[in-house]
């Protein structure tokens, strides 16, 4: 997600294996990189804490997960298209996923026109 630019110790790479590759799932997005990225670049210079930040944003609520679903356990849980049927086995009244995967709790169009249609 990004390369913290240390100024007295080597920076190393490290990477994870056997997790799925959850930040790119279906859901509702945050620009959690891109924030740390900006407050740890705006630090004095001095302090060695510059970050180069190719990837902003993340998957922060899995669609599957944020509908009670399934687990986000693995990568075709995540990936895994919702069908019509998927829906019914969600413990909630009503679902309405976005057409994409967007900003989370981002106020749209189409997710508005569905919410105000569900009052009676």
């Amino acid at each position: 997600m990004a390369k913290l630019q240390v100024v007295t110790l080597p920076t190393r790479e490290i990477r994870t294996s056997a997790l799925p590759d959850i930040d790119g799932a279906p859901g509702g997005t945050l620009h959690g990189f891109g924030i740390l990225a900006d407050t740890l670049n705006d630090l004095p210079p001095a302090l060695g804490f510059g970050v180069v930040n190719p990837i902003r944003e993340h998957c922060f609520v899995p669609a599957v997960s944020a509908i009670s679903l399934r687990e986000p356990a693995t990568h075709d849980s995540l990936y895994t298209l919702i069908s019509e049927e998927d829906l019914e086995e969600t413990p909630f009244h009503a679902v309405k996923l976005p057409s994409q995967s967007d900003t989370h709790t981002l106020i749209t169009e189409e997710l508005s026109t569905w919410f105000l249609d569900q009052l009676p």
